[in-house]
């Protein structure tokens, strides 16, 4: 078992968590999760890629794979990424000047829930900045319940108890998927990294079986230009 990003061997525990964060480039079962889908997917050092809140593990990955000048990483807040010295910033709600049709990938991972603004706005400019053949890849935090959201002024105790975290302004509940990012862009009808990597290779990467079927907090996404449905 080691981390199919840095090739680590150790681990530890991420809060409730167990041996799940690799002790040298810091991956989640979530980020070597999403590295296997990259990994199937066709890059080389000409690809423009624009990279969402960069994970050190992920960035150090996809530095080996891309020339520096096409790799475009951004951030709302660029100063919290030290490692990634030519991070940029980015408002996902404000990306109207961002130009189209630039990019070969764009992925993130926990981001969405983030965005204090309408989320169907954010998804249209990803995908209107993406190439006609370009891919969207990203990891959704699915959880139990329904859809919720809000924008107003909630104390931290408040959006810890409705979205899992104290700077959530959303959750992407199970129950009511094609209802809210369904009406957004083509959700696949399942997810089932076991039928696409098989069981043996999720184990090898330190990959827990509650990630392996359905939808989960560390639900990869994988969608085309055209899997925007709002047009």
């Amino acid at each position: 078992m080691n981390c199919n990003l840095c090739g680590s061997k150790k681990f530890v525990d991420m809060k409730s968590r167990p041996n799940v964060r690799c002790s040298k480039c810091g991956s989640l079962e979530r980020t070597r999760l999403l590295w296997l889908y990259l990994q199937n997917i066709r890059l080389d050092a000409e690809s423009r890629v624009l990279h969402l809140a960069p994970e050190r593990g992920l960035f150090d990955a996809l530095s080996r794979r891309l020339k520096a000048e096409n790799y475009v990483v951004a951030d709302i807040d660029p100063e919290r990424y030290a490692f990634a010295r030519t991070c940029r910033r980015i408002d996902l709600c404000d990306l109207d000047d961002w130009p189209s049709c630039e990019f070969d990938l764009i992925v993130h991972s926990h981001v969405l829930e983030h965005s204090p603004c309408n989320i169907a706005y954010t998804l249209f400019h990803l995908h209107r900045m993406l190439k006609d053949d370009g891919l969207h890849v990203f990891v959704v935090p699915f959880m139990r319940g329904k859809y919720d959201e809000s924008f107003q002024d909630l104390s931290d105790e408040e959006r810890h108890v409705r979205f899992g975290q104290f700077d959530h302004v959303r959750r992407f509940g199970n129950d009511d998927i094609a209802s809210h990012l369904g009406k957004i862009v083509n959700v696949p009808a399942r997810f089932d990294p076991v039928e696409q990597f098989g069981m043996e290779v999720l184990r090898q990467a330190n990959i827990p079986d509650n990630h392996w079927r359905g939808f989960h907090i560390g639900t990869v996404l994988m969608l085309r230009k055209d899997d925007y449905r709002l047009r």
